[in-house]
């Protein structure tokens, strides 16, 4: 006995098959009826004075392939499925044969509907070679036995055709025949796979029987476990609340209850957004859970909670996923109250806001006090300090940027560049209010300004070691009139030796003096003070620091409108 024979004999493999072959008849059976019906298009196009014949041909064979498939929804003829995909198949091929006799008997190519339908059938449906076979001969004998009936005596251009016809006929059937032999070959092999798997459980089952205790130890272990895990839960300090995709409350600590002011059954299948205000009800919902629910732990994520009495709590929130056997996902939250920690942060910033403005007001004011001898106003300070903001914003953007420019530096150095005169306070007022050019005993007073603020700030920072900024402000007094090229003053200094904050200041410093009004000159307008700058890039001032002003110089202009020229008197 052969394997095939062997499969086929086994009783369960017989009945896997039968139960196989049912539900494929049932996708052929309807596929004919669909195919059929749409195949009239073809009769329309090639065949068209027979259209109406052909029609009826189609829809009778519909009709029977319906019927058979309302015999099959009968459990007694569940068996017969074999049988009944048979008998379509042979009705199919006579219907084909009836129109091929029409269109001329062998000559005509309309026989090629049955080869289709050996080659879509034969490739669905479990057949044994003999079973192919069989089939495949008996639908052939239908073709030629109808045709030639109705079309004898041939001639020799149909038998010809006749011959030809046959060949292909008999060349489809044993293609056929091999891929039926191939698959039922598989479908033995997985089927005795199958029924050898389930032998193996069987006997598994045998040996595991001595567990049964085994396993009931371990449960009994496991429910020790999640009391001691609920204990520990319950008593947690945090707000542990547990929440599905949608954001309803499946489960909260006792703990957490207390601190919205509601039990753990109230709480249960609530909306955690009931307990959130608006704004942070969007941050659940569009945040929070979108990136829960694509896998993400939150960590540190801040918000306010409000209590069913109105309270409101800060709050830090981190999350994950929690997996939980015959539930919908749920994500676990964890939820700190911080409320306290935020009142104490609020003081200290207050505190901090209180200390920087009193700063910056005495800054102003002891600055302002060297600009009123100067005849300037304050606008003028305010204007430095904005353009220097500007100058460092950008060069700390730039692609290499200088390691020293942190946010903290541009800070201390917006501050200290209103120092940057203050050393004025030491020159007389003759040389300072004097209209026309200084001589050079005079301006070799003038220059000693530069030290006196140095000294004045270095003085200062000697008395106190919070302020930092002084030494920037040492920095900036001492050398805001050094020029790049080594000709400035009052030491001589050249290049990047020159202090990067005074070269800022310098020329936000002299782009005030360009634009601004004084009583020997009229002020420049932005353009003028551009191109200045400019020629001046290698000489006077950084080309690093004239560069960052020309992509910025848009805003120079700006802040210049802002804050217009005024003077004292």
């Amino acid at each position: 006995m052969t394997a095939t024979a062997a499969g086929l004999s086994n009783p369960s493999v017989h009945h896997e098959l039968e139960a196989l072959f049912f539900q494929r008849t049932r996708i052929c059976l309807w596929l004919g009826a669909i195919f059929f019906s749409f195949f009239s298009l073809l009769d329309y196009v090639h065949a068209r004075p027979f259209f109406a014949l052909f029609i009826a041909y189609r829809l009778t064979f519909v009709l029977i392939l319906v019927a058979l498939l309302q015999l099959l929804r009968l459990p007694e003829l569940r068996h017969h499925a074999r049988e009944i995909m048979f008998v379509a198949m042979l009705l199919g091929t006579l219907v084909i044969a009836l129109m091929t006799v029409k269109l001329g008997g062998f000559v005509s190519g309309y026989y090629v509907g049955i080869l289709l339908m050996i080659a879509g059938g034969f490739s669905v449906l479990p057949l044994n070679v003999g079973q192919s076979l069989g089939l495949g001969a008996a639908m052939y004998l239908i073709y030629a036995v109808t045709v030639y009936w109705s079309a004898r005596p041939l001639d020799n251009q149909e038998i010809n055709f006749l011959i030809n016809n046959s060949f292909f006929f008999f060349s489809i059937v044993i293609v056929t025949t091999v891929q039926c032999f191939d698959e039922i070959q598989t479908l033995l092999r997985s089927l005795r796979a199958q029924k050898s798997i389930q032998a193996i459980r069987t006997e598994l089952k045998e040996y595991t029987d001595n567990l049964e205790s085994l396993v009931k130890q371990r449960m009994a272990l496991q429910e020790e476990s999640d009391l001691k895990f609920k204990d520990l839960y319950n008593n947690i300090l945090d707000l542990v609340v547990l929440i599905d995709p949608h954001g309803i409350i499946q489960m909260v600590n006792h703990h957490g209850a207390q601190l919205l002011e509601l039990s753990t059954e109230a709480l249960r299948n609530r909306p955690m957004a009931d307990f959130l205000p608006p704004k942070d009800q969007d941050l659940l919902h569009r945040d929070i859970l979108n990136r829960l629910c694509q896998g993400e732990q939150i960590k540190g994520v801040q918000l306010q909670m409000l209590t069913s009495h109105g309270r409101v709590l800060e709050m830090e929130l981190n999350g994950n996923a929690v997996t939980i056997p015959d539930t919908q996902p749920c994500y676990q939250l964890i939820i700190r109250d911080i409320t306290l920690t935020k009142q104490i942060e609020m003081e200290v910033l207050k505190s901090k806001q209180l200390r920087d403005t009193s700063r910056q007001a005495a800054i102003f004011g002891l600055a302002s006090l060297a600009e009123c001898r100067d005849d300037i106003t304050g606008a003028h300070l305010l204007r430095i300090r904005d353009y220097t903001r500007i100058l460092a914003t950008e060069l700390a953007r730039s692609p290499d940027p200088p390691a020293m420019i942190t946010d903290h530096f541009i800070d201390d150095l917006c501050l200290s560049s209103m120092l940057h005169d203050i050393g004025k306070i030491g020159i007389p007022d003759a040389i300072l209010h004097k209209p026309g050019r200084l001589s050079e005993e005079e301006f070799a007073v003038m220059q000693h300004h530069c030290e006196y603020g140095s000294n004045a700030l270095a003085s200062a920072e000697r008395d106190s070691d919070s302020l930092s900024f002084l030494r920037l402000g040492q920095q900036i007094t001492r050398s805001h009139h050094e020029r790049w090229d080594g000709t400035g003053y009052p030491q001589g200094l050249q290049g990047e030796a020159i202090p990067l904050s005074a070269r800022i200041v310098s020329l936000a410093d002299v782009y005030d003096a360009l634009t601004s009004k004084r009583p020997y000159k009229e002020a420049f307008s932005h353009e003028q003070a551009r191109r200045v700058i400019l020629s001046e890039s290698g000489r006077l001032f950084d080309p690093m620091v004239v560069a960052a002003f020309l992509r910025r110089e848009q805003e120079f202009d700006l802040t210049r409108h802002q804050m217009p020229q005024l003077h004292l008197h």
